[in-house]
């Protein structure tokens, strides 16, 4: 089945008019898991703050400054073990994002979730979900930190003018084909698939179905630009706009920054749930799995 521009539009209506009807559901979903996150990330934080500030106090007042040389000395291992750190975090905030996919599967395949469902697939897949959060990590992060890193040794710990716009083009475009081919990942755990097994899925139906899900990532991508063009076009002219002749340009800022607000409360509140919506409702449609009706519903009160 071939996609066009009206297939793409049709998944993202039909996506946002599911996260409407169930905005509510999402956003106390949201609210219950950013706490679950926080306590998540403390279980890690707490004791590695206790360890570093035991150990800095059993060391003579020559410790910190020693430390700091010896980083700068040694900043691949310092790199490393950062990798170390920033791995399990990413991952354990994944693990939230996946019991979102959870709750929205229950959407797409019955055409009705709740808050709860979110907390249920938590506590049934989690360690698929960290064990697929740390791949995807490694995949789609890594590499990036590895490149900048390795550009930063040569051009003296300082990545500024043409090095880095070159770099945040790669970076732009590894996001982009990597986040795309693993767009599917999260889904296929949901549905009961093995982390192994999901990442080859989500691969070839990426590939398979190029058109689909690259379309779709495509118009996500889009979206977002267009929603922050305002606030992104003001941060490119910012060195320009804060010429004092330019002061009448407040009002300017005012306007932006309000749409930017906006913006952002949009995405948190509605778009934000579409985006999962709609990749979880391509993954079925692709792999002929249960799509429920999209139903004209009033917005939930639970």
């Amino acid at each position: 089945m071939s996609t066009n521009l009206g297939t793409i539009v049709n998944d993202l209506k039909s996506s946002l008019r599911l996260a409407t009807n169930n905005v509510l559901s999402y956003l106390l979903a949201n609210l219950g898991l950013v706490l679950v996150l926080a306590l998540l990330l403390g279980l890690i934080a707490v004791p590695m703050t206790m360890f570093a500030m035991a150990a800095y106090d059993m060391m003579d007042s020559g410790f910190g400054p020693m430390m700091f040389s010896w980083s700068m000395q040694n900043s691949w291992l310092v790199g490393g073990m950062g990798l170390g750190v920033m791995i399990p975090a990413v991952s354990i905030f994944l693990v939230v994002v996946g019991a979102i996919y959870g709750m929205t599967n229950d959407l797409v395949t019955t055409g009705e979730t709740k808050a709860e469902a979110a907390f249920s697939y938590l506590r049934a897949k989690f360690i698929p979900f960290i064990s697929a959060g740390a791949m995807l990590t490694i995949v789609i992060v890594v590499p990036q930190l590895v490149v900048w890193g390795i550009a930063s040794y040569l051009l003296g710990s300082t990545v500024v003018g043409l090095p880095a716009q070159i770099l945040a083009v790669f970076s732009f475009v590894w996001t982009f084909i990597t986040v795309g081919l693993t767009s599917m990942v999260l889904p296929a755990v949901v549905s009961g698939k093995g982390v192994q097994e999901a990442f080859h899925e989500s691969f070839r139906l990426a590939t398979r179905r190029f058109d689909r899900v690259f379309g779709l990532l495509t118009a996500i991508v889009v979206l977002a630009a267009v929603m922050f063009a305002p606030a992104i076009i003001w941060g490119l002219t910012g060195s320009w706009m804060m010429n004092p002749s330019a002061m009448f340009l407040a009002p300017l800022l005012g306007l932006v920054a309000a749409w930017t607000m906006v913006a952002v409360l949009l995405w948190a509140l509605l778009l934000y749930p579409m985006v999962i919506i709609a990749f979880v409702k391509v993954y079925h449609e692709i792999t002929d799995g249960q799509v429920a009706p999209t139903r004209q519903a009033d917005i939930p009160i639970a």
